[in-house]
């Protein structure tokens, strides 16, 4: 998958888990895939309790690792 715009799907409004499904939804990924992959995707991304958190409260860095660990899914 391209990493070029890394979070470029993600809406700050949702949060960290809804943005995953939003940006694997993107990057072609089938509801059953996603459902496969999350756990994956969501110990890769590091980021905690804040997966469940708006990602308008992330920072950059965050940002960062949680479409780096779909876009690594993919």
């Amino acid at each position: 998958a391209a990493v070029i715009e890394l979070g470029a799907g993600f809406h700050p409004e949702l949060t960290g888990v809804e943005n995953v499904a939003l940006y694997g939804a993107i990057m072609g990924l089938t509801s059953r895939q996603l459902a496969e992959r999350f756990d994956a995707i969501v110990a890769f991304a590091d980021i905690g309790d804040f997966v469940k958190m708006p990602v308008k409260y992330y920072s950059s860095g965050m940002q960062a690792r949680l479409a780096f660990a779909v876009a690594v899914c993919v």
